[in-house]
Order: C-alpha cells, then sequence, then structure tokens
C-alpha cells in the first residue's frame, strides 16, 4: 500500500527500541546498524485512491543516526481508523464501580485526553469517561467478533 504523510506528525511517542523491535535483524540488514527506535504519532496519510486517514505508526532511525547511517529510512504503516475502537480492560483500582477487569470496552477517539495520557470509554454506566491509559490494552477483534460485541451492547 503506497501513501503519502500530509502536513506534521504529532504526539509522538517511543514505544519499542533495539532489541525489542520484533523486525530488527530485518531492518539493520536493509539498512544498517543504528539506534532504532520504533515510535508511533498521528500524521494526516493520504491513500493510493486519495482517501486521506488519520493515524500511522512507524520505525525509524533517531535523527542523529540518520545523519551517519548509510540510509536515512523511515518505514511507516498505516494504522487501521476505520469503525470502532476497543480495548480491554486490565485495571480498575478506584472505579471498581465502573470498570471490570477483562471486558471489553469501546473506546472513543479523544486527541486531548490522549496528551494527558488519558482514554475516553464507555464505561457500564453506558456513557463515555476519560480513565487513566495504563487501565486498558488496545484490542482488534475480528469482524464476527466485532458483530457480536457490538450486537450486545
Amino acid at each position: 500500500m503506497h501513501f503519502e504523510i500530509v502536513g506534521d506528525i504529532t504526539h509522538v511517542e517511543t514505544f519499542a527500541v533495539g532489541s525489542s523491535i520484533r523486525e530488527i535483524a530485518r531492518l539493520r540488514k536493509l539498512y544498517g546498524r543504528g539506534r532504532w527506535r520504533k515510535r508511533k504519532g498521528i500524521a494526516r496519510v493520504r491513500l493510493e485512491d486519495g482517501a486521506v486517514q488519520p493515524r500511522y505508526t512507524g520505525t525509524k532511525l533517531t535523527e542523529l543516526d540518520a545523519k551517519s547511517s548509510r540510509s536515512s529510512a523511515t518505514l511507516i504503516k498505516p494504522m487501521k481508523t476505520s469503525g470502532k475502537q476497543f480495548a480491554v480492560c486490565l485495571k480498575n483500582k478506584g472505579y471498581e464501580a465502573s470498570l471490570e477487569r477483562r471486558k471489553i470496552y469501546q473506546v472513543l477517539p479523544d486527541p486531548e485526553a490522549a496528551k494527558h495520557r488519558q482514554v475516553r470509554v464507555i464505561d457500564e454506566s453506558g456513557e463515555d469517561y476519560l480513565y487513566p491509559q495504563g487501565f486498558f490494552a488496545p484490542i482488534e477483534l475480528s469482524q464476527p467478533i466485532r458483530r457480536a460485541v457490538l450486537a450486545a451492547v
């Protein structure tokens, strides 16, 4: 899939470094050694068909290493943004009445909340509230399971 990044990349976060990157051996073989970082952020991405999607995730060398490396390659993979997003609750300390551990919750996009490491979730009351991001792990659901979860709401 070919695409073009449109505009600035914001909310950049490093979430894996060096050997904790699953494909580090392949990256080093193709692009050389360096201080590899797996990072994610938000950007507008224009796809081949002209559609614009608002997110991306990628792996790249740090700027320092890009200058000294044989390559300044950046690998970027668009994130799926279509449809509803879900997360599983891992912790509920202090929110026992609102959240159940190991339960799947619908997540609503909220860039302002993400800046403060919060996530907007539709909880047991049926209303959306902000909770600490560390309480949840995002999950991808297969189509049959997604339909079943949405039908159960």
